[in-house]
């Protein structure tokens, strides 16, 4: 996957050779970058490959681009995405906005 700018990343995620999501990191000031993750097939959720990517692209951001702080943002009835974040000691800081999620207006949660 091609990269558009110098302050945003995003790195295909590969499962049994296929594309399956990306993960990407779109880097802002004083050394903090928003982390993303998104797998395609819903059959592939809650197997922990979203962690995994996550935890991959937090090792770049801290090695190879001197990241030290990392924010994420979901919504609040996204539960897998939630307890992924918590797993990788990501803490909740705020919930400030609404965003459409399947189809029903969902709280925001900053981390």
């Amino acid at each position: 996957m091609n990269n558009i700018s110098e302050d945003f990343f995003r790195l295909g995620i590969e499962f049994n050779e296929k594309l399956i999501g990306y993960a990407d990191l779109a880097i802002s000031k004083d050394n903090t970058a928003e982390l993303g993750i998104a797998i395609g097939e819903s059959t592939l959720w809650g197997k922990g490959l979203g962690n995994n990517a996550a935890r991959c692209m937090i090792d770049y951001g801290l090695k190879e681009l001197g990241i030290t702080r990392f924010e994420a943002e979901t919504h609040e009835k996204n539960f897998r995405s939630r307890k992924m974040l918590e797993k990788l000691r990501f803490k909740e800081v705020s919930r400030i906005g609404y965003d459409e999620y399947f189809g029903t207006n969902n709280q925001l949660i900053q981390y």
